[in-house]
């Protein structure tokens, strides 16, 4: 097993970003810029759009080792809570985008089988 070096970037957990996790429970950032239900790869999408290096892990944090989720390793650019509160945004940001389409796809639907 190959050991990482200290300090070699920041690690954000799926549990970090979860709008549904009180603080004690391992959320660090605000309930207004996280969203519920973070997965992994909503994580590994929000910081490839940020261009950030990172390396991604299935692991489960440890405060709620029985849910699914994982983390990443970022490479250290700025300070960390600046950069948890980035990747929030992208995954809110690519969350409504999502929504949009379906809900085009949706109305496009509904019209094609109302003829």
């Amino acid at each position: 097993m190959r050991r990482r070096r200290a300090g070699a970037g920041w690690v954000i957990w799926t549990a970090n970003l979860d709008r549904t996790l009180s603080r004690k429970e391992g959320r660090k950032i605000p309930r207004k810029i996280a969203s519920p239900g973070v997965r992994l790869q909503e994580l590994i999408e929000a910081c490839s759009f940020l261009n950030l290096r990172f390396v991604a892990e299935e692991k489960r944090y440890p405060r709620c080792w029985w849910k699914e989720g994982g983390r990443v390793i970022v490479e250290k650019r700025g300070s960390k809570p600046r950069l948890m509160k980035e990747i929030a945004e992208k995954i809110k940001e690519m969350r409504r985008y999502r929504a949009e389409k379906a809900r085009e796809k949706e109305r496009k639907d509904r019209r094609r089988f109302k003829k």
